[in-house]
């Protein structure tokens, strides 16, 4: 397993993160819970990167509460991993 990706899910763990504003606002239109998105980042399985912009983030997949499928893009900032959005459908985001 690649270094970020230990050190992505301590901190989670850690709660040593931040969600952004956005983030927060799609978790709500979506139903996507916090726990959902911690879940996601410890367990979940990464499908993509975005290295465009700033810093590089990363998108994983796992599923919600309910069984339904669901995708968080994380930035690998520092001093602490953020939060960008959350997705229902992978269509959402570009590689």
């Amino acid at each position: 397993m690649p270094e970020w990706v230990v050190l992505l899910r301590k901190a989670i763990r850690d709660s040593k993160y931040i969600i952004s504003d956005h983030a927060l606002q799609r978790m709500g239109q979506r139903g996507i819970t916090i726990e959902d998105v911690e879940r996601c980042v410890i367990e979940g399985e990464v499908v993509g990167k975005q290295d465009h912009g700033g810093d590089v983030k990363w998108v994983l997949r796992e599923r919600d509460e309910e069984g339904e499928i669901f995708f968080a893009v994380v930035a690998l900032s520092r001093p602490s991993p953020v939060i960008v959005t959350v997705m229902r459908n992978r269509d959402d985001f570009s590689d």
